[in-house]
């Protein structure tokens, strides 16, 4: 049974394949690790401190890129990321 998607720290695995914890980086993934979002502040360069957020499905739940963009805050990058999925790709609140 798969549960609707939350927020949860990104994990990346490095060079090492030891997983580890990024810090301002989030995906958006339900209980089989299903990717449906990210968010991330970015570091550096022209958007320093800005939050960077992907959509990585369609509101239908195809895989897609139903949008990318910048945002002032996390919540405003979650919020972005929210309003472009379908109903119960959205997570629980």
């Amino acid at each position: 049974m798969t549960t609707f998607p939350r927020w949860r720290r990104t994990v990346i695995k490095g060079l090492s394949h030891d997983p580890g914890i990024v810090d301002d980086d989030w995906s958006l993934n339900d209980s089989r690790g299903q990717s449906y979002a990210r968010i991330y502040k970015v570091r550096g360069g022209p958007n320093d401190a800005a939050w960077f957020w992907t959509v990585i499905v369609d509101s239908d739940g195809r895989p897609w890129n139903a949008g990318t963009g910048y945002a002032t805050s996390g919540r405003e990058a979650r919020e972005a990321c929210e309003a472009r999925l379908g109903e119960g790709f959205r997570p629980a609140t």
